[in-house]
């Protein structure tokens, strides 16, 4: 059955539409330069698949596994990515625009020349990853951790961050927070400079 086929075949029976059952899993494999708008992926599997060039606009993303996956020159715009797994997955040169994460985790990932805008991470999990030229910009960030993490070119923009930890980050003294805000014991505190900041967060 052709990817095309399946992904219609899995967004019935995951909308109800179908009795059906499908599931939704591929490993080892590549796609490239194709468009999943239109499609459900919620709790589909994903592992160690490389995505190149491919956008997931307004793909629902709940529950999925993309563990191991490389998405390159991807695009990630409007989705929720709630109690998701994408451990060891890399992002390549990939803009990523109002995404909602919940409980999802990223633990030991890359994040390359990554941008990220006006996006949610709430009790989301990056620990011990990798982030090299990336920019959060009007994010929010809720208990979320970024411990053990290493850090190259990093800049937070007008972001938000409550109960975030940055525990034992290599290259946290040259990441930047500008304009940010952070919430301390209930107490909103903005207008900080860099190093109140990192002062703050650490």
């Amino acid at each position: 059955m052709d990817l095309f086929t399946k992904l219609k075949k899995y967004t019935e029976f995951s909308m109800g539409l179908s009795k059906e059952v499908c599931e939704l899993i591929y490993e080892d494999t590549s796609f490239d330069d194709i468009v999943f708008t239109g499609y459900d992926l919620n709790n589909s599997n994903f592992l160690e698949v490389k995505f190149n060039s491919c956008d997931f606009s307004k793909v629902y993303l709940s529950g999925a596994t993309l563990c191991g996956s490389i998405f390159d020159k991807c695009k990630f715009s409007e989705n929720t990515f709630r109690k998701g797994n994408a451990d060891y997955s890399i992002f390549n040169s990939t803009e990523i625009n109002r995404f909602d994460l919940f409980r999802t985790t990223f633990y030991e990932s890359q994040f390359h020349n990554v941008n990220v805008f006006d996006s949610k991470y709430e009790l989301t999990y990056l620990d011990d990853s990798h982030f090299l030229e990336v920019v959060f910009k009007n994010t929010q960030f809720k208990s979320a951790s970024f411990n053990d993490s290493t850090f190259k070119n990093v800049k937070f923009i007008n972001c938000y961050f409550e109960k975030t930890t940055f525990q034992n980050i290599t290259g946290f003294s040259e990441t930047q927070f500008v304009n940010s805000t952070i919430v301390i014991n209930g107490e909103s505190k903005s207008g900080l400079s860099n190093y109140e900041m990192k002062t703050l967060l650490q």
